[in-house]
């Protein structure tokens, strides 16, 4: 593990969130859970606090050596669950030893930043991490692909969240953000912030997402036909993933190809995905894998000929991006949120125009020449390295921890700017 040139001061950590970073899947989860033990190693004193993950995870667990305390909370209707995540943050939180000995708080979403706002000191520094718009980003994951309505409260629910970030905002001496386009995204939720807003990109593990020696082998490994062109996806089966538009374009670009495309992930969408997929006659194509544990995520990215991003809505970041461009494998995708950014730097080509089904085919057509160029995969491998590690991320989090002044950064006419740590 780096670490950064001189003396660092130790600090005692807390981390909350409303998701467990034991959790296997979705970005935030892995955030959390990257930082909270690279802080760790670094010699900080780190402890997690979160949201069970309704699992048969434990009530306290560790990671690396990081204690994690998780909390339960009713999962029966959305607004028990709303209801429950504060009050069973806040009974669970009385529990957890230390109180009072942290020196800063790292809160990463509304329920729990809400809860616990009046039971930690006044005194810590406080960070908050802004993944995505809440109240847009449990209404967006209520949607049904077939239009009927969501369950009774979601919009209740979401706008209940909406309110608590808001206020779990204007507490914070420091918001985090993962990308400029989510700095856009907070100013429009919320309008102009008191503290200032820093981006801190995304990162994705090198050592673990690393391109294959032999990428034949490893398609033989996963039981993947030898001489097709492999696409893949990693995605929760959500409307707002776009994976009824991938289906879509994968009608267009079989013709005269052959193609083999993995969907790993798991979720509620699954058996319309799968109905779709039927009816477009996609059957000997499409291989729904479910969700893909984490031992075999490298294995997967390494065996595509590309990965594919067919998002509609709130791609806040994409660490699945990321991390297929480490194992050398490059990514298409629609140009929706932070997919832009991180793309455009690398290769404009691999933005579909728009997010239609058309675009993508366009698209893919394109990278098809670039996933066959050794060469280009070996660019895909060195712009991971250059600018997505995490160490670079940490370096940039660890600053903003151990600063000695309450911000870290100017004041006055400058706070509430979007400023970059990288």
């Amino acid at each position: 593990m780096r670490r950064r040139a001189g003396t660092v001061s130790r600090r005692r950590v807390l981390v909350v969130s409303d998701v467990s970073p034991l959790e296997t899947h979705g970005g935030a989860a892995r955030v959390i859970r990257e930082e909270s033990r690279r802080l760790a190693a670094r010699g900080h004193t780190v402890t997690v606090f979160s949201r069970h993950p309704g699992s048969n995870a434990p009530l306290q667990s560790d990671i690396s050596g990081v204690p994690v305390f998780h909390y339960e909370v009713n999962r029966r209707h959305p607004l028990a669950f709303a209801v429950t995540s504060i009050t069973g943050a806040r009974r669970r939180f009385r529990e957890v030893p230390g109180a009072g000995d942290w020196d800063a708080v790292v809160f990463h979403q509304p329920f729990s930043a809400v809860a616990l706002a009046s039971l930690v000191p006044a005194a810590l520094r406080r960070l908050y991490v802004f993944h995505s718009p809440a109240g847009d980003e449990y209404r967006v994951r209520a949607d049904r692909l077939d239009g009927r309505r969501p369950p009774a409260g979601t919009g209740a629910v979401a706008a209940l969240l909406a309110r608590l970030e808001r206020r779990a905002l204007k507490a914070a001496d420091q918001v985090v953000v993962l990308s400029e386009f989510s700095s856009l995204v907070l100013a429009h939720a919320h309008g102009r912030m008191k503290a200032p807003v820093i981006t801190i990109p995304g990162a994705v593990d090198l050592e673990r997402f690393r391109p294959p020696a032999d990428r034949a082998r490893v398609r033989e490994q996963l039981g993947l036909a030898p001489g097709s062109t492999v696409l893949l996806t990693v995605r929760d089966l959500q409307a707002r993933m776009g994976l009824d538009t991938l289906l879509h374009a994968l009608d267009a670009f079989r013709r005269g190809r052959r193609l083999t495309c993995v969907i790993g992930g798991s979720g509620g969408l699954r058996p319309a995905l799968e109905r779709l997929a039927g009816e477009l006659g996609l059957g000997a194509i499409v291989r729904f894998a479910g969700h893909i544990p984490e031992e075999a995520l490298p294995l997967h990215y390494q065996a595509a000929d590309l990965f594919v991003l067919p998002t509609r809505a709130l791609e806040g970041f994409g660490l699945v991006t990321v991390e297929a461009l480490a194992c050398g494998t490059p990514v298409v995708a629609t140009p929706v949120g932070a997919t832009p950014e991180i793309l455009g730097p690398l290769d404009e080509r691999l933005i579909a125009s728009d997010n239609s089904s058309a675009a993508l085919v366009a698209a893919l057509a394109e990278a098809l020449p670039l996933a066959a160029d050794e060469g280009f995969r070996r660019r895909c491998r060195a712009y991971a390295e250059t600018r997505y590690s995490w160490d670079r991320h940490v370096d940039a989090l660890e600053s903003l921890l151990v600063s000695p002044s309450p911000v870290g950064l100017p004041t006055g006419p400058a706070a509430g700017r979007s400023v970059s740590r990288w």
